[in-house]
């Protein structure tokens, strides 16, 4: 089987299927997201994020991508704040952080009470979120420490002797999702990527912002 396969508008459900296919047994992909390529496995089989780890030489918490605010309510708290921030920004590149449900994503959060979530406007990985009924990883396609793989050829050059498929949109140029941080008292900055923090804050606090 071919490692890589090219996205087209004519094989889009057929790419969504065969790669449900290959994360349904334990497979690790690379696949487009709006912003960088993302490295997926489900998020409930931990051998499939042990080996995205050993791919990635990542320890750090790992992110998720959900189908909708339905699907949030499942692993995390969701409060009024939150709730807010994911009406305005969602489908999109802003990330939250929000306090995990008991048992709920272990093997991502290394260590830290929080999982992180978003929504991708990508037709792709909605798709394939939806198709699967269950979050997956997106985590940038990339070796820890090093700058984001921009294209399909370039990830599998690097990483390909890891996974299972890569899924090739053609080229991304984009930055980072924004990661903000609600699973304390307080709204924190993690990472700023695509939308500005500020405006982050503006949603948040809304009119009590301007005081």
């Amino acid at each position: 089987m071919e490692k890589r396969v090219l996205l087209t508008q004519d094989n889009f459900w057929k790419v969504i299927e065969q790669v449900s296919r290959v994360l349904k047994r334990g497979g690790v992909i690379a696949y487009p997201t709006e912003t960088l390529y993302g490295l997926g496995a489900l998020i409930d089989n931990p051998s499939a994020i042990e080996r995205l780890r050993k791919i990635k030489g990542k320890k750090e918490p790992i992110l998720v991508l959900v189908s909708g605010i339905k699907m949030v309510e499942e692993y995390v708290e969701v409060k009024a704040e939150a709730r807010r921030l994911m009406e305005h920004f969602w489908p999109g590149g802003l990330t939250l952080v929000l306090p995990a449900l008991s048992g709920k994503g272990e093997e991502l959060r290394a260590g830290s009470k929080g999982l992180g979530i978003r929504q991708s406007s990508e037709v792709f990985a909605q798709g394939l979120v939806e198709q699967l009924g269950i979050p997956i990883t997106s985590t940038s396609a990339n070796r820890s420490g090093k700058e984001p793989l921009k294209t399909a050829e370039e990830i599998e050059k690097e990483l390909g002797a890891g996974l299972d498929l890569i899924v090739d949109s053609g080229a991304r140029f984009s930055s980072v999702s924004t990661v903000v941080d609600l699973s304390g008292s307080e709204l924190k900055l993690i990472r700023e990527g695509v939308i500005k923090f500020e405006e982050v804050k503006r949603v948040y606090y809304g009119e009590d912002y301007a005081l």
